[in-house]
């Protein structure tokens, strides 16, 4: 691993500490790599602590009592994840599994509470960003518990979607994600969302392509979930 990627100030979190902090807080972490589909932490594990994830992408996953995985969310390089583990000292409430090959720093709870509570732009940034999950968890739940499983799908699809610059009525996923990602992203079978996408194809709402999912009409494709999709809802 090569030394100038082990660095916190890849970390947005960090990003109103001076050089010198950040180096000496880099060398309070343990750099390791985790390869593609290699789990990070588990499922109640009672490990304390916080990763930030340098290079890669990772996922938080749950697993339902029925055994059925459900994607929570991805986490970017540049996040960060664990840190509820570390402030109430509980066991993990999901598992963290590398998509692609990863490089992290692992800092314990310790170190990384006191570096929340000595700075306290970066503790106010910690508020927001653990507020900004509970509201994602708290739409998600809506979602599962509202919507029927073509409103869900069309949902994840917009949310994944950036829209086209060309025509404004239309939004593409690239690369397109895999049938089994998306309904562990929605909570159903994988052969429930490859029915889905089939039958939208054939009503003239999406159109499979050469390392792309376009949503040929994304104004009515919100009109069929019952509301105005919100800016959160998709990229522009």
């Amino acid at each position: 691993m090569a030394r100038q990627n082990e660095t916190l100030s890849r970390i947005e979190l960090f990003r109103s500490l001076s050089a010198d902090e950040i180096e000496r807080l880099d060398t309070r972490c343990i750099w390791r790599r985790a390869h593609a589909k290699e789990w990070i932490i588990d499922y109640q594990d009672e490990s304390t602590d916080v990763f930030f994830l340098i290079g890669g992408v990772a996922r938080v996953m749950i697993r339902s009592i029925s055994g059925r995985e459900t994607i929570l969310r991805d986490i970017n390089a540049g996040e960060f994840f664990g840190e509820l583990a570390a402030i109430d000292g509980q066991t993990r409430s999901a598992s963290i599994l590398a998509v692609t090959d990863t490089t992290i720093a692992k800092m314990t709870a310790a170190v990384f509470l006191e570096t929340v509570t000595s700075h306290p732009d970066v503790c106010l940034q910690l508020l927001r960003l653990i507020t900004g999950q509970v509201r994602m968890l708290a739409t998600r739940v809506n979602e599962f518990t509202t919507l029927a499983i073509r409103e869900r799908l069309i949902m994840e699809l917009l949310r994944l979607s950036k829209s086209n610059r060309a025509d404004p009525r239309q939004a593409t996923v690239s690369p397109p994600p895999v049938h089994a990602d998306l309904a562990g992203r929605i909570s159903t079978r994988r052969e429930t969302v490859t029915k889905e996408l089939s039958v939208m194809e054939r009503e003239g709402l999406v159109r499979r392509g050469r390392g792309a999912l376009t949503l040929v009409d994304v104004p009515r494709l919100m009109g069929m979930i019952g509301r105005d999709a919100d800016a959160q809802d998709f990229k522009a």
